[in-house]
């Protein structure tokens, strides 16, 4: 068994000192990794020269880098890591790269051929969508808009290009079933590493108020994007239910998707049913989630969903409130109708408006047995810590190579 030290860069054009979905699951990572044998340092891509100055802790042998200039250009990247393997081999020890990728390709480009098969380091690659299907470009081509119909065209090759150099990392960290499978065609080497999360986190509230008394409240949280949420059958289903005489408030917090945004907005205005609270921060966040009386993932079926896997369930389930979420990509794995939660099939609205109708119906018999079953799905799925080994092996298991 190798007894030496070992250091972890998990890199990417993300600021991980900002705080975000992809930057909180890589935290997560780093945690699931670190002990007194094992650093971790989340490396934005940057033009700063790197030295141990450069980094803080912000947990117990995890390190992110501050204070830097990220960037994106070709060169600025390849100079990047050509002080990212210098600073890596100052460290002693064994080291991996586990690269993070965005819509810059350059990165990972260049990771492969520079980190990879030239400097013959071990990398991986955290695979968490199939970005030829970015919900950016879900909306179909047409002669109506000749410059997304060109940008949706030229972002599919891209990403359609670059997908054979997957197979050449040394592994591939998936985060769902679908997407395992689809990783898997490269690249036969993978490991399954679902959403994660801290379950046992103090959660804080302010005194802020994001809710209507009264009414049964409804809370989604995240992008607001009405072909990827499915959000327009969603609010469909909410004025049947007010139509049918319940009381109803659907909450929504985060940032609008700029195609869909002066039509939601709008939509806000004219409804007294629909709340939009603006994009919160942490604490406020976690007020507005505490706050409902059912949380929702209503996606309907598309590329993207289907491969991905929402890290907003495990915030959901965190809250210890009832969640309601549609059978696309894992969601069906882990959540178990009417056990620990509930699930309708995607795009149906007939079944989402029949689910709501039983769950505000019979809210105060079933709430606490389900949100019981749910607080457990999180401790025994979706803790980073029960991930450490798993992580630890699969990064690792290339060393005596």
């Amino acid at each position: 068994m190798n007894k030496n030290p070992h250091n972890y860069f998990i890199i990417s054009t993300l600021d991980f000192t900002q705080k975000s979905a992809a930057a909180t699951r890589m935290l997560y990572y780093a945690k699931a990794l670190a002990d007194d044998r094992n650093q971790v340092y989340l490396t934005s891509c940057c033009s700063t020269k790197l030295s141990n100055n450069c980094f803080v802790e912000i947990e117990p042998n995890v390190f992110v880098l501050d204070k830097m200039n990220i960037t994106t250009n070709f060169l600025k990247i390849f100079f990047f890591l050509g002080r990212l393997n210098m600073f890596a081999k100052s460290k002693g020890g064994d080291k991996t790269y586990l690269l993070y990728p965005t819509a810059f390709v350059f990165l990972e480009i260049l990771t492969v051929f520079y980190l990879k098969l030239y400097w013959n380091n071990k990398v991986f690659y955290e695979l968490n969508e199939v970005r030829k299907y970015s919900s950016a470009y879900e909306a179909p081509i047409s002669f109506k808009s000749i410059s997304y119909s060109l940008k949706k065209i030229i972002f599919k090759f891209l990403f359609t290009f670059t997908q054979p150099l997957l197979a050449i990392y040394d592994g591939l960290i998936c985060i769902s079933t679908q997407i395992e499978n689809y990783g898997r065609r490269f690249n036969k080497n993978t490991l399954r590493v679902p959403i994660l999360t801290n379950p046992n986190i103090t959660l804080m509230a302010s005194e802020n108020k994001y809710f209507t008394e009264g009414k049964f409240n409804i809370g989604f949280s995240g992008s607001i994007n009405a072909i990827k949420e499915d959000l327009e059958n969603f609010i469909a289903v909410v004025e049947k239910l007010k139509t049918k005489g319940y009381s109803i408030s659907f909450n929504l917090c985060g940032s609008i998707f700029k195609t869909y945004k002066n039509n939601f907005l709008t939509q806000c205005d004219l409804k007294e049913e629909l709340k939009y609270y603006g994009f919160l921060n942490e604490l406020e966040l976690s007020t507005f989630l505490s706050q409902q009386d059912l949380l929702v993932l209503p996606r309907g079926y598309t590329p993207q969903n289907h491969y991905g896997f929402s890290t907003k369930l495990s915030d959901y389930l965190n809250h210890q409130k009832m969640v309601l979420v549609t059978d696309v990509g894992d969601n069906k794995l882990y959540i178990k109708d009417g056990i620990n939660g509930f699930v309708v099939p995607p795009n149906n609205k007939n079944a989402m408006l029949e689910k709501i109708e039983y769950v505000i119906k019979n809210y105060d018999r079933i709430k606490s047995t389900i949100v019981v079953n749910a607080h457990k799905t999180s401790n025994t799925q979706f803790d980073f810590r029960i991930y450490s080994v798993k992580l630890r092996n699969f990064l690792k298991k290339s060393d005596s190579n």
